[in-house]
């Protein structure tokens, strides 16, 4: 990445940081298992909705050998608000008896970085992103974790081109963030993606990025087109 786009980057997370103060971290006061489930959950869906769930699930399962020996419609049941629950449920148990096998999320938090990715990555049903949150949020690992909503405003503003995996776009927003921004950087540009930059109906109106956005300006540009 070039010094001017990282630069560019920076003004970008700065913006978002601004319009989207984050004041609370989520998962305080989770076990390590539950935070997991938490990271599942919150895919595809919005931070009220995995509350209930997360709620409903803490209720019905006290421990990860509940969760193993629990049938799928159990865990499916209790996960319903979240949405998604016929795929997500599944996956969970999986999880579970894969946790369960390796000895505990403990054992695997002991790790470094790097170790403990490898090892969450392995697991059927965590992939790199999902692995990456679960280490941010439990113990403050430095990375900033990319979602599609982040894909998605990246791309959008340039940062990110068509041949940008997960890997090199998270490697890209890291160079450009300060560690101790990087969970606050993570959680702000997904409230961007999901209230401003969506995906549908981008409200580029009420973007404080115009000027650095090459989408608005060709959305503009074709609106633009017949007009007299």
């Amino acid at each position: 990445m070039s010094s001017q786009q990282a630069e560019k980057l920076r003004k970008i997370i700065d913006k978002v940081l601004e319009l989207f103060p984050i004041e609370d971290i989520p998962l305080k006061g989770l076990s390590s298992f539950e935070a997991l489930v938490a990271v599942i959950l919150s895919q595809k869906t919005n931070r009220e909705n995995v509350r209930k769930a997360l709620e409903a699930f803490r209720k019905r399962f006290r421990s990860v050998e509940d969760v193993a020996r629990a049938s799928v419609r159990e865990i499916g049941a209790s996960i319903k608000p979240a949405g998604l629950w016929r795929m997500k449920a599944p996956r969970i148990k999986l999880i579970a008896r894969q946790v369960l096998e390796l000895g505990g999320l403990e054992k695997i938090l002991e790790l470094p970085y790097e170790d403990a990715k490898k090892v969450l990555s392995s697991m059927k049903g965590i992939g790199p992103k999902t692995a990456d949150v679960f280490l941010m949020f439990m113990r403050g690992d430095p990375v900033l974790p990319v979602d599609t909503h982040i894909f998605r405003v990246m791309r959008r503003l340039g940062i990110a081109d068509e041949r940008d995996g997960y890997e090199e776009l998270r490697r890209k927003l890291e160079e450009a963030t300060e560690p101790g921004k990087r969970i606050k950087a993570h959680l702000a540009l997904i409230e961007f993606g999901r209230e401003i930059c969506r995906a549908r109906n981008p409200r580029c109106d009420l973007c404080p990025l115009q000027s650095l956005c090459g989408f608005h300006r060709g959305r503009g540009y074709k609106a633009s087109i017949g007009k007299p």
